[in-house]
């Protein structure tokens, strides 16, 4: 794969480690699963990669900062008018390294030791993965145990929840972008007044998942909690969805029958936060309450119910919102990628800060799998040099097709993908639909595995 070009351009004002920044990304990705020193194939290789991570001038930040740029580089040649931005975070473990020096604890459990990633990636709302665009990682310090209720009482500047008003801030739309349709998607935590607030007084967009029963002011200014308005609303209408897999509930894809309502209403800012002057005592927003109808046996039914600061005044309108929604579990698909396919979890370096440098360069590699997934079903006529050297597609060609031959031409996005997809396990039955990101990874690290044997056999 060779679209790690423009991380030259990563500001350490070094020449000489970015170009080292380039060739880790190129020898992690040929082996994602594997070992620094395995990856590398030569122990010299693998100390330069470990150098590379002590250096202090190499930070996780200026890796993300280019993926951020190249994103938009993406979204720019693709002349898509909407871009969606889940936001999600995933806690990884590592309760096995006791000797690396600050890692925090990660739940209630004072021997679980890990890392916080909050994470956000671009998407089109046909699903095509761009890239990501911030991310952050943490720890929870020591002395934090036990307090849960205390931080609840906090500023939002103090609180964990401040992650998603961070991306905001983090997520720069550079000029010549300015059609394009940005909007911020949340799941249930990012319910929090000050976002909305935020993101009222700032102009930026965003679909968030509700979860608070927060009182509101009604068309007709009175005053109640949503359930009861949502409850109150008439049926728009009906539409089928396709329900992504869900990972927390182990709720497996499907397609859904829902009924949709929408509203438009003010949410009172809450009592909490009546001392804050520098907020609105009242946001509007649009309500969206997509619930399913006929669900399955033994399945619990969906039931989104949706805010957002885009207007929403008909049913077209909603439905919308809805679909726009089943895109936000791509970032748990990243997320997937980067746990199973690049298994971060299994990283051992000395300092959380390591580790942290490590995983936003795993980051980038699980989002080029996704990128390249996407691509051959977005875009299956392009040529597969996008993504690989002739050397590669060459040898990829032979391994499946079983022949010494090649043709003159390289073959196309969707070919290649499917000839990947092929390694990686995937029968190409009618049933199985097109080949998945793990499927790719596999493919991916398997391909490698033989371009590595013949590099020494030939």
């Amino acid at each position: 794969m060779t679209d790690y070009d423009a991380y030259v351009d990563i500001e350490l004002g070094d020449k000489t480690l970015s170009k080292r920044v380039v060739r880790t990304l190129n020898q992690l990705s040929s082996n994602p699963t594997a070992s620094i020193s395995s990856a590398c194939n030569d122990p010299h290789q693998a100390k330069a990669v470990y150098r590379l991570l002590s250096n202090k001038k190499f930070t996780a930040e200026a890796v993300v900062d280019v993926s951020h740029n190249e994103t938009m580089r993406r979204i720019a040649e693709s002349e898509v008018r909407v871009v969606l931005m889940p936001q999600d975070t995933t806690t990884l473990n590592y309760s096995g390294l006791k000797n690396t020096k600050g890692l925090g604890n990660t739940n209630d459990n004072k021997s679980s030791l890990g890392i916080l990633l909050h994470s956000s990636i671009a998407v089109s709302e046909d699903g095509q993965t761009f890239g990501l665009l911030s991310e952050k990682a943490w720890v929870r310090l020591p002395e934090e145990y036990g307090k849960k209720e205390k931080r609840k009482q906090a500023p939002i500047e103090e609180k964990e929840s401040n992650k998603w008003l961070e991306t905001m801030d983090k997520v720069k739309v550079p000029e010549g972008l300015e059609h394009v349709h940005f909007i911020h998607v949340c799941d249930r935590e990012g319910d929090i007044y000050e976002l909305f607030a935020k993101a009222q007084l700032e102009g930026i967009s965003y679909l968030c998942r509700r979860v608070q029963n927060r009182t509101i002011i009604n068309n007709n200014d009175e005053e109640l909690a949503i359930n009861k308005y949502l409850d109150s609303l008439p049926v728009a209408g009906k539409i089928l969805i396709e329900v992504p897999r869900d990972s927390h509930t182990k709720r497996e894809a499907r397609t859904a029958s829902v009924e949709i309502k929408f509203g438009t209403v003010l949410v009172k800012k809450p009592a909490n936060l009546k001392k804050t002057e520098t907020m609105p005592m009242s946001v509007e927003v649009s309500l969206v309450s997509a619930k399913e109808i006929n669900a399955p046996d033994g399945e619990e039914p969906i039931c989104w119910q949706l805010i957002t600061n885009d207007k929403v005044e008909s049913f077209e309108d909603a439905v919308t919102c809805v679909k726009r929604y089943t895109q936000r579990w791509k970032v748990e698909v990243f997320h997937h990628v980067l746990k199973s396919g690049c298994a971060i979890e299994k990283l051992q370096e000395s300092t959380t800060e390591k580790l942290i440098k490590l995983i936003a360069i795993y980051s980038v590699i699980a989002l080029q799998i996704m990128i390249l997934t996407y691509l051959g079903r977005t875009n299956p006529d392009g040529s597969c040099e996008i993504f690989f050297e002739a050397g590669e597609w060459k040898i990829l060609y032979k391994v499946v097709k079983k022949t010494k031959s090649v043709p003159e031409d390289p073959p196309s996005i969707r070919e290649a993908v499917f000839m990947i997809a092929r390694l990686g396990g995937f029968l190409g039955r009618r049933s199985d639909g097109p080949p998945g990101v793990v499927t790719i990874w596999r493919g991916l690290t398997k391909l490698y595995s033989i371009i590595d044997a013949a590099t020494y056999l030939s």
